[in-house]
């Protein structure tokens, strides 16, 4: 209703203005004035009654006038009101010729109110025959004064029919782009569900492998050595005590992992911002692991949350791999928006290296961090760091990152998203060994061995 509030206020001040024209033929034409004053009281009154309507309901995003369009009984009531108003206009034509000015909302009432298109021509073809009937009533059947009617409604008529073919092609090309941009909407939300449920998918099948890889391999030794232990028992107490030492060290190790799992896992809520979360995330690791790790993103320009997301989980799974692999003692993680927008981020230790880590295949989660970076066009290069550590690069279009220092490093670029944004001065948790991007070297001597994704 409040889309179409000037236009009731058009029709009552059509209404009253009217009112006033007439009034002073009152004394000389008191019958006729009071006739035109009566077809105005019945039309304000029915735009007041049910008239209003034809113009709140007709929006085409949540027009349910239009939903109904295909109902019968919708239709015929939508007649009504234009019906009426072409029947007072008419006649009040007939009793004064300044009643003709009423065709100044009549003609758009019937082009809101009336679907399809050649009802509302019909409409207005009758509209015109009415007030050319009402001018011939009131001014003769002389030649002159038809043909003089006839013309001036006949070109009323055209300008209605081109103002309301260029309305209705206008709210029916609104309709449609209304129809549109639903869609869209209901392919994005459909899109960001799938996106949803893969994400949840694909942490599901890592936990699950983490779970099978660590714990569960901690838990079946400790089966297999109680086991052995209740056959020794009574007769062998020497060896049953070595093997409840072994129980109490597969179980810290159990517990270690553990607690490896649920750290690497536990969600850091990146809504204040990459850098806080990046700082609690290094805080937590900390506390774990003893490791002394340093942040810089001094040259960090802010980017999208969905760049921020996929940047956060990158340095997770870099930090979880650290935790499991490298038996680092310093880690060095940098934060970095290059000249073409990219985003660098860049995690790495002064760990064991390739030579000294578990096979690539089944320690390092390369799979699950590939299907994450896959979904941005990325590639995942592995290769051993100037220092001798493992060197992990995750390359995104347009972008590459490498290592110069010794130990794992995940160098992740994301085409920035967002041409603006304010820049975020570094923080550093502890000091530590730092790592510069660009240097490059073979397996055995540095280079990286891609793995595409």
């Amino acid at each position: 209703m409040t889309r179409f509030s000037w236009w009731h206020v058009a029709v009552g001040a059509t209404v009253l203005a009217l009112a006033l024209v007439v009034l002073p033929d009152l004394a000389d034409s008191p019958g006729t004035t009071i006739g035109a004053w009566s077809c105005l009281a019945v039309l304000g009154g029915g735009y007041a009654l049910f008239g209003w309507r034809s113009f709140t309901a007709d929006d085409p995003a949540t027009d349910e006038f239009a939903a109904a369009a295909g109902d019968r009984r919708a239709r015929a009531s939508a007649l009504v009101f234009p019906l009426l108003a072409i029947a007072c206009t008419s006649v009040g034509v007939a009793l004064n010729p300044s009643m003709a000015i009423l065709q100044a909302i009549t003609f758009p009432i019937i082009w809101f109110s009336i679907e399809p298109l050649s009802r509302a021509v019909v409409l207005n073809v009758l509209l015109a025959v009415g007030v050319t009937v009402g001018f011939v009533v009131w001014g003769g059947t002389g030649l002159q004064n038809v043909v003089q009617s006839a013309v001036i409604e006949g070109i009323s008529l055209l300008f209605s029919l081109a103002l309301g073919f260029w309305f209705s092609f206008a709210l029916d090309k609104g309709r449609e782009n209304t129809r549109l941009l639903n869609e869209l909407r209901a392919a994005q939300d459909e899109l960001a569900a799938l996106n949803r449920d893969s994400g949840i998918l694909s942490e599901r099948e890592r936990l699950a492998g983490e779970i099978h890889d660590t714990i569960a391999q901690s838990l079946t030794g400790l089966v297999m050595v109680a086991q052995r232990t209740s056959t020794l028992l009574p007769d062998d107490l020497t060896t049953a005590r070595e093997n409840l030492g072994l129980i109490e060290d597969i179980a810290r190790d159990a517990l270690v992992e553990t607690r490896a799992l649920v750290a690497a896992s536990a969600p850091v809520d990146p809504a204040g911002g990459l850098l806080p979360a990046l700082d609690r995330l290094i805080a937590r690791f900390t506390r774990e692991t003893s490791v002394a790790i340093t942040l810089d993103a001094a040259d960090y320009v802010t980017q999208s949350n969905e760049v921020e997301v996929v940047l956060l989980r990158s340095a997770q799974e870099a930090l979880a791999n650290v935790r499991k692999h490298s038996g680092a003692t310093t880690v060095t993680m940098r934060l970095s928006t290059a000249s073409d927008g990219a985003v660098v981020l860049t995690v790495g230790d002064n760990g064991s290296g390739i030579d000294g880590a578990e096979p690539l295949d089944n320690g390092f989660g390369l799979t699950g961090m590939q299907q994450r970076l896959a979904l941005l066009g990325g590639t995942l290069t592995v290769g051993q760091s100037a220092a001798g550590g493992v060197q992990l690069a995750v390359t995104l279009p347009g972008a590459s990152g490498t290592s110069t220092a010794g130990g794992v490093q995940l160098a992740v670029r994301v085409p920035g998203l967002a041409g603006t944004g304010t820049q975020a001065g570094g923080t550093a948790v502890t000091s530590a060994g730092e790592f510069e991007p660009g240097d490059s070297a073979s397996p055995g001597d540095g280079s990286p061995t891609e793995v595409a994704s």
